[in-house]
């Protein structure tokens, strides 16, 4: 006798469970190729592509804003790259320009295109002064190295400062002797530089460029801290420095 079977769509089918679905969803995480092992050199360079790192990217380098901040840098520090040689007393040398600049633009994380940027237009003025391609750059380490070096240490020892937060920075007093070590420090690492790239080095002629990059650079941050408070609106209590 045969025995008939009732349709297969007639069977009742057994409802989904969450077994089902984590079933479903580790089949298809094995299926994916196999991630590179991060390791020895792997690692490196993955950490230097990892998106968020302080890589120039094209969507946030084509900001208009950014774009036009980074131009008027350049502007300003080609005009004191080539008239601070002839004026010993020009405020904007290129010391303090080029500290400001790194300092300014650090909001948009991209610091290794504005150091780009910066030695690019310290070679482009040097060669309009009559260096060779050698001299050039030794002058762009001259400028790079402690413009980098300035925007380090405000960072580091005054955080928040140069965007006006932080408590403690409302005694005025109390960032004078951090500004001051930062400045010294900053015209001073120039000078000693610049005596090892320039044979003809006589320290009589960089007494007023020291004196000049160090009160340029002390009131820099200082002015553009309390333009920044006079700004804000009033705030009772503590603040928060990010």
């Amino acid at each position: 006798m045969r025995t008939i079977g009732a349709p297969r769509e007639c069977h009742r089918r057994r409802p989904a469970t969450p077994d089902d679905a984590n079933h479903k969803k580790a089949q298809a995480i094995a299926e994916r190729p196999a991630a590179l092992d991060e390791t020895g050199l792997c690692r490196a360079l993955a950490e230097t592509l990892r998106p968020g790192r302080d890589l120039p990217n094209v969507a946030d380098v084509s900001n208009p804003r950014y774009a036009l901040r980074s131009a008027m840098f350049v502007t300003v520090y080609l005009a004191g790259f080539l008239i601070a040689p002839l004026v010993p007393v020009f405020p904007l040398a290129p010391l303090v320009v080029g500290g400001v600049w790194l300092t300014a633009q650090a909001g948009y994380r991209r610091r290794r295109f504005d150091v780009i940027m910066l030695a690019t237009a310290t070679a482009v003025g040097a060669t309009l002064q009559g260096a060779g391609l050698l001299l050039s750059l030794a002058i762009v380490g001259w400028a790079v190295l402690p413009s980098l070096l300035f925007a380090i240490l405000l960072n580091l020892w005054l955080p928040g400062y140069w965007r006006g937060h932080g408590d403690r920075f409302r005694r005025p007093s109390a960032a004078v002797l951090p500004l001051a070590g930062i400045a010294v420090l900053t015209a001073g690492a120039g000078m000693v530089i610049w005596a090892v790239i320039d044979v003809g080095f006589e320290e009589s002629a960089v007494v007023v460029p020291f004196v000049r990059d160090v009160i340029a650079l002390f009131l820099a941050p200082f002015a553009v801290n309390a333009y920044r408070r006079l700004r804000s609106p009033r705030r009772s209590g503590l603040t928060v420095v990010r």
